[in-house]
Parts: C-alpha cells; sequence; structure tokens
C-alpha cells in the first residue's frame, strides 16, 4: 500500500481525464480513506480544505472510471478483451455489468425467435447431449452375403491351406486373391481382418 497524499489524488484524477482507465497505486482507495481519516483528525483549516478538495477530486475519479467499465463491458460481450488496470472491487462491478449484459442479450434474442425455432434448437442440443453419451462403438459393416449363402471376399494376408465348414479344402491364399467363402468362414477370416468383404 502506498502512501497517499493530496498532491497523488490530483495526479490520479488528472491521468483519469484519459480515454484509457489508468492504473492506480497499489491499494488507493483504502490508502484515501486511511488520508482522509488522518487529516480530520488535524483539525487544521488547510487539512480540513485539502480533504474537502480531495474528496470531490476522489467522486470524480470514481465517477469516470466506472463510466469506462462500463463502456469496457459493453465491449467485452461484443468480443474484445477486457481492459486493464482494474482494482480487485471494479474487477467484480466489471464481471457484474458483463454477466448482466450477456443475459440481457440471450434474452432479447430469445424474444426475436419464433417457438418453433427454440424447440428446434433444443432438441438439437438434446440430441448432440445423448450422441455425446453413446459408448464409442466400432462399426463394422455386415458383409454382403450372395444368395447360396456364400460370401465373395478378398485376402489381405497369406494363408495357409485350410477346410472349410462344407468340409472343402481351400487355399493356400496369398494377399490379394479373391474367393468365395461359406458364409461363416469369410465372416469370421473378416472378423480376424485377414479378409474383406468384396461386392459384386
Amino acid at each position: 500500500m502506498e502512501l497517499i497524499t493530496y498532491e497523488t489524488i490530483r495526479n490520479a484524477h488528472r491521468a483519469e481525464k484519459e480515454e484509457e482507465l489508468q492504473k492506480l497505486p497499489e491499494g488507493f482507495f483504502e490508502s484515501v480513506r486511511n488520508w482522509f481519516k488522518h487529516k480530520e483528525k488535524m483539525k487544521d483549516t488547510t487539512s480540513l480544505l485539502e480533504v474537502e478538495n480531495a474528496k470531490k477530486l476522489l467522486e470524480d475519479i470514481i465517477n469516470r472510471r466506472q463510466k469506462k467499465i462500463v463502456l469496457a463491458a459493453l465491449s467485452t460481450v461484443r468480443g474484445q478483451l477486457p481492459p486493464p488496470n482494474l482494482t480487485d472491487e471494479e474487477r467484480k462491478f466489471f464481471d457484474e455489468i458483463v454477466n448482466s449484459l450477456k443475459s440481457f442479450k440471450n434474452e432479447m434474442n430469445e424474444k426475436f425467435r419464433s417457438y418453433d425455432e427454440i424447440v428446434e434448437e433444443k432438441i438439437e442440443e438434446a440430441k448432440k447431449t445423448v450422441e455425446e453419451l453413446k459408448p464409442k462403438e466400432e462399426k463394422i459393416e455386415k458383409p454382403f452375403v450372395k444368395p447360396n449363402g456364400k460370401l465373395l471376399v478378398k485376402i489381405l494376408t497369406d494363408l495357409p491351406r485350410f477346410v472349410g465348414s462344407d468340409l472343402q479344402a481351400y487355399g493356400p491364399l496369398k494377399a490379394g486373391d479373391i474367393i468365395t467363402l461359406p458364409e461363416d468362414v469369410g465372416k469370421l477370416l473378416i472378423t480376424r481382418k485377414v479378409a474383406e468383404n468384396v461386392l459384386e
């Protein structure tokens, strides 16, 4: 907390006449209050006059900063960055204004939209939420089975000779071979990712 004098208050008032929100000394408002108390206890004419003048300067500083903060809050709602040099008390004031402006903006937007639009948006939001809650499942396409109960598949890796469920011998097969297999055999190879379904 910095030591406050009448000159400190005058300098802060002079600086606050600029368009941008100015940086105040650390603990400025609390220090000024303490300075007021100290000066008022002295009861001499010079001290009392300083206090009287300082209170007017302080009131003008607060009014100017409040106006800048309100305008900055409006700009922030419209997409600009929050202003620098806010005190802790002013930050709370700024956040409350921003929240109020956002609520008012949303309320006005709702009033100018049709009931159907609002309902449709809520439905879409609900659908999106439901989709996000669903467990992620790997989509496996259903193999195309020919009318004779056979599958036409493309072999993806070399396979040794094997006997199918129809008791027929198949193979050995090489990657890239295209062959017709019994449905259960073809599906098994597809599931194991050593073959893929081929559509005719």
